[in-house]
Formats: structure tokens, sequence, C-alpha cells
């Protein structure tokens, strides 16, 4: 049986399998044929890949956040599993950004946006009034290991 040796234009390829896209894609990278490169589908899936990054560190301060602020406010029904949880999201945040710096800049941007938004869950799962005191914490304190609200 003779293999269909007919090539799919990288465009339509990006459109109708993109993990055989992403395979051609390196095949050409490795082989140094940037003439033949899919470079406006290239470019979008490489900016994809920051704000990727970005909403994974985004999404572990949130977590993080959360269950800060469940903490302080139910303090009744703190648990091994909310320190857990506050304990994985600073270990997965730490990574990110040893790893990819410029995230810790944008971990900074984005910090009271964020925190309002987890703040707002918090309230929602707990079923409090979002008028409940709870404690605004620096970024410092936020991410400082030992630190858990009292």
């Amino acid at each position: 049986m003779v293999a269909n040796l007919i090539a799919v234009p990288l465009d339509i390829l990006y459109k109708t399998d993109f993990v055989e896209w992403t395979e051609e894609m390196a095949n050409l990278i490795e082989s140094r044929r940037t003439e033949e490169f899919d470079w406006v589908h290239l470019a979008d899936e490489v900016r994809d890949l920051g704000t990727s990054q970005r909403s994974a560190v985004r999404s572990h301060l949130s977590i993080l956040l959360q269950h800060l602020v469940k903490w302080e406010i139910q303090s009744g029904r703190r648990c091994r599993s909310w320190e857990d949880s506050i304990s994985n999201a600073r270990t997965a945040i730490d990574a990110l950004t040893e790893d990819i710096p410029s995230l810790g800049r944008h971990l900074a941007d984005s910090f009271d946006q964020t925190y309002e938004k987890a703040a707002r869950r918090a309230f929602a799962e707990t079923r409090l009034p979002a008028s409940t005191h709870y404690t605004r914490w620096s970024k410092e304190q936020v991410l400082d290991p030992g630190f858990l609200p009292k």
C-alpha cells in the first residue's frame, strides 16, 4: 500500500490537525526551513504560550488567596486540605516565577484584581455575606511560606 504523499498546506493542517501542525512546524524549525513556516499561526501560538503561563500563575494565586480568606473568615472550619492547597499554590507560584521571571511582574500587576475575585469566590463558597470582614494582606505576606492568618 502506498502512503498518501500529497502535502496538506500548513494553514489547512493548523485548522484540521493541530498536533500534526505542531510536528510539521517543529520539523521546519529543526531543518531551518523558515521560508515554509506558517508565520501567522506560529506567531499566534507563541503568544498563546505566554498567555497560558500568565493564566497559570493567576490561577494558583487565586486558589491561594481564596483559601487564605476562607482560613481567616471560617477559623472554626479550618482543615488540612485548605492548608495543603495554600502550600501547593505557593509552591506552584514559586516554581513558575523562578522558571519564568517575568511572571513575577505579571503576578504583581494582577495581584489586586485577582485578590478581589478570589475573595468574592471565598464568600460565595462559604455563603457568608460579602460584607464579612477579612484582612487585606500584602503580596509578600500572601507568598510567604510561613504565613497563615490567625
